[in-house]
């Protein structure tokens, strides 16, 4: 008897311009006070991967954005962002 996984629905991304996303995390990142004054001032483009997403930040070398509450709290918003966007090619 063989069992089938069931596959995962692929997410469908909106695409956005390099720059309006770039904007939009920062957006996102400013709404946290514990990370005030951090920004990513870069978002390295890549191939898809295993969940689809093309982007990563490059990580801020603000002290603030290395300690915690804000360490989590930025990982929490980047990956929230990349499961609902990608960068438009």
């Amino acid at each position: 008897m063989s069992v089938r996984f069931a596959e995962k629905p692929a997410i469908r991304r909106r695409t956005l311009a390099l720059e309006s996303l770039r904007m939009l995390v920062n957006i996102e990142l400013n709404a946290h006070t514990e990370c005030y004054g951090v920004h990513i001032r870069r978002i390295v483009v890549t191939e898809a991967d295993a969940s689809g997403c093309n982007w990563l930040i490059e990580w801020p070398v603000v002290r603030a954005a290395n300690l915690e509450p804000c360490h989590s709290q930025l990982a929490a918003v980047i990956d929230q962002l990349r499961e609902r966007y990608n960068v438009e090619q």
